[in-house]
């Protein structure tokens, strides 16, 4: 889903409503939405991955100066919604 499809989505909504995140696609758990920010995601397979948060240094991540930025090059940002749990 892309951002403008959410926002769209959204605006028929409460603004007062609550935000809960289902932790899996089987309805295992779920959580308050806690917080969200930007980051690059990178998918190991069609329903997972690893995110780097944008304001990483390459360090931060173990890698080298020329590697961060070609993941970054290479992998738009993605907004990341994070659960309370």
């Amino acid at each position: 889903m892309k951002v403008k499809e959410l926002i769209e989505e959204l605006r028929e909504l409460d603004p007062e409503m609550e935000i809960i995140l289902q932790k899996d696609s089987e309805g295992n758990g779920y959580s308050p939405l806690a917080c969200f920010g930007l980051g690059y995601y990178i998918p190991d397979s069609t329903y997972s991955g690893d995110v780097y948060d944008e304001d990483w240094t390459a360090s931060d991540c173990c890698l080298e100066e020329d590697e961060w930025e070609e993941l970054k090059a290479e992998n738009p940002l993605a907004l990341i919604l994070a659960p309370t749990n």
